[in-house]
């Protein structure tokens, strides 16, 4: 979703003037999805545990294609570089599992380790251990066993929920009838900060998502928007109109202090920190029309990030701090982008249909994104380099505005040794 801010309150005129070198470009796909063969055998099983274990494979299977780095082969589709053998057997509270990764040329052990799954935990068990498989053959996290939050309903009317990545589990957060939008998870993925028109007019509130205890935590006069969360959850940097237009603040997430960083005649919003927390990336129309910009907390440093187009919104700063993702507009629709932090190479990642509200996962490896590439709007993920997108969430109503969190819930397992 386009920031409600710039829809309300900007009226747009010519891009500036001053235009550096910039290379634009769209971007080609990095990254070759390795072959993998699966062997399972399911020892003493029998009825239901055979069948549990089916399930098993099916959403390990799911998991290990859904990040786009390998693709599951049998002999007569292609020869794997890797073979995963999962042996399975019946234990006191389920089924337990050993799951190793070979090379398939060498033979050579590359993971083993050992799981315990109940029919609860069974879907869970399963995405653990693609994700761990994932990582040891690219050293890359799995992201099976992560959660969206996003924002579904009318412009006029709608409501914000969190579901894991397979949209199989799915929890409505907020209930009171209004306009909610920008939800951001705490960096531990127990707090969502979010804003909300419940009171008629935006103000910031915060859920723990463990209780679903809700506090409304700012409602200063004006705007209190674009909640973002520092790397060491212990600031939230907003967009306030406190002072007369919207500018970024710095608040404690304990409310003992505040601090205005942005001071322009304009409007600055939606900030994003960098990973060091020494760092935000915000959107500005100082330029003329809106454009990304970087300051240091202090707003002592402020240096313009985008040149290359007239409107550029929602950045968007990757966990790895190598990329700051965001919204353009590109022949009159709208596209995901990432460029470099001095913005001297920008990459086009999508091409169809209108694409906004980039958000990175957890390790800093995919972005989830709302789009209308299939007509209607969804919320959709692919790799950073724009390969692998992927449906994911389209069965709620305008489904967008996503936040990525990372881990589900935890799980204790045990390594086994080799």
């Amino acid at each position: 979703m386009r920031n409600l801010l710039w829809l309300l309150l900007i009226v747009l005129v010519g891009p500036a003037n001053s235009q550096p070198d910039v290379h634009l470009k769209v971007t080609k796909q990095e990254y070759r999805a390795i072959p993998i063969a699966i062997a399972d055998s399911t020892g003493d099983l029998l009825t239901p545990l055979l069948e549990a274990h089916h399930d098993f494979l099916s959403y390990f299977k799911w998991a290990i294609e859904i990040t786009g780095y390998a693709e599951i082969v049998n002999s007569s589709s292609g020869q794997p570089e890797a073979v995963v053998e999962i042996k399975a057997k019946a234990a006191s509270d389920g089924i337990g599992y050993e799951i190793k990764l070979d090379d398939y040329s060498s033979k050579a052990t590359i993971f083993r380790r050992r799981y315990t799954s109940s029919s609860e935990t069974l879907r869970h068990t399963a995405y653990l251990a693609a994700d761990d498989v994932i990582f040891a053959l690219t050293g890359r996290h799995g992201i099976a066993n992560t959660r969206i939050a996003f924002v579904a309903g009318k412009r006029s009317q709608s409501h914000l929920y969190v579901a894991t990545i397979d949209g199989r589990w799915v929890k409505q957060v907020t209930r009171v009838p209004g306009i909610v939008m920008s939800p951001a998870w705490s960096p531990d993925g127990n707090l969502l900060a979010y804003v909300s028109y419940s009171q008629g007019k935006p103000d910031l509130y915060v859920t723990d998502i463990t209780s679903f205890e809700t506090t409304r935590f700012l409602a200063f006069e004006g705007l209190n928007a674009t909640p973002a969360w520092s790397p060491d959850g212990r600031y939230l940097a907003v967009t306030l109109s406190k002072d007369g237009n919207p500018e970024i603040y710095v608040i404690a997430t304990d409310g003992k202090s505040i601090r205005r960083v942005t001071f322009y005649s304009g409007i600055d919003c939606s900030p994003t920190w960098a990973p060091n927390g020494l760092e935000l990336a915000f959107t500005s129309d100082r330029a003329g029309s809106p454009q990304i910009f970087v300051t240091d907390i202090e707003g002592i440093s402020v240096r313009r990030l985008t040149h290359e187009g007239s409107y550029n919104t929602s950045p968007a700063w990757s966990p790895q701090g190598d990329l700051i993702a965001f919204v353009s507009r590109i022949d009159g629709r709208f596209q995901i982008c990432t460029t470099d932090p001095f913005g001297t190479e920008v990459n086009v990642l999508t091409q169809a249909g209108n694409n906004e509200d980039p958000t990175w996962s957890p390790d800093g490896m995919h972005i989830a994104f709302s789009s209308t590439i299939g007509g209607k709007t969804g919320i959709y993920i692919m790799r950073k380099d724009g390969g692998g997108k992927r449906l994911i969430l389209d069965s709620y109503e305008y489904a967008r505005n996503p936040s990525w969190s990372g881990s589900a819930y935890s799980i204790t397992m045990n390594e086994a040794s080799r």
